[in-house]
């Protein structure tokens, strides 16, 4: 099945969205316009997904993790043009790990444990165990133990959301975009774990553009599987 109206019109709308950004964040780094571009796009994630028609219970669980993401971003960008004394990057931290236990829940369909899944979990357990090692020098009590938490749910989101190709709950299409969407997340959160969390960590523009792109196309396709049709098997 083709993709219908509504999802050719976001592709449209998001592909170009997602090269403005990349091309300001290198012209205007750090800048607060280019800060309050960003965190309008995603405010649009999840305006999106609260008025395009939902044919499944599935989708609105979606559309909950985008206002978590929205809340998200809010603390983790928008505020740091607020010239604030504290930091509120804790409390999206806290929105994002909110919002993959949403779509956790949703991945989940038909869960089972085989060979691929089994071989799906070692790149994103190395890839995790990687980051956690090499940041865990910069990080102790409370922080530490937040860090730990949140990766383990993105990890176990990322994996969950891969392994919806071999569950049979979802179209072949759909779980494509659902396994795409999951992996650009993790992508993205590995790199502003280090943003964050190293104080050595240069976050070039290449980067900051590999972040961000990776974080549009997540979400974006989010909205999409969100418009999605025909989004499950038919019994």
């Amino acid at each position: 099945m083709l993709m219908n109206d509504t999802q050719k019109a976001l592709l449209a709308i998001y592909l170009p969205l997602t090269v403005l950004v990349a091309v300001l964040d290198d012209i205007y780094p750090e800048a607060a316009v280019v800060k309050y571009v960003k965190y309008a796009i995603i405010v649009t994630f999840f305006l999106v997904s609260l008025i395009v028609h939902k044919r499944y219970y599935e989708q609105n669980v979606m559309a909950m993790s985008l206002f978590f993401v929205m809340l998200a971003d809010f603390f983790l960008v928008f505020s740091t043009t607020l010239n604030l004394k504290v930091s509120l990057a804790p409390y999206g931290v806290v929105c994002f790990t909110l919002a993959y236990v949403c779509l956790i829940y949703v991945y989940q369909k038909n869960f089972s444990i085989g060979r691929a899944e089994i071989i799906t979990a070692v790149p994103i357990m190395a890839a995790f165990l990687y980051v956690f090692v090499s940041l865990n020098a910069y990080v102790s009590g409370i922080m530490a133990l937040g860090a730990l938490v949140f990766g383990i749910t993105l990890s176990y989101m990322t994996w969950t959301s891969v392994c919806t190709l071999f569950r049979g709950y979802f179209t072949k299409r759909a779980s494509i975009m659902i396994s795409i969407s999951g992996v650009c997340m993790f992508i993205c959160d590995l790199g502003v774990a280090y943003s964050l969390l190293d104080p050595n960590y240069g976050y070039a523009f290449w980067q900051k553009n590999i972040v961000w792109s990776a974080y549009l196309i997540g979400w974006a396709l989010l909205d999409l599987i969100i418009c999605e049709e025909d989004l499950k098997y038919k019994k």
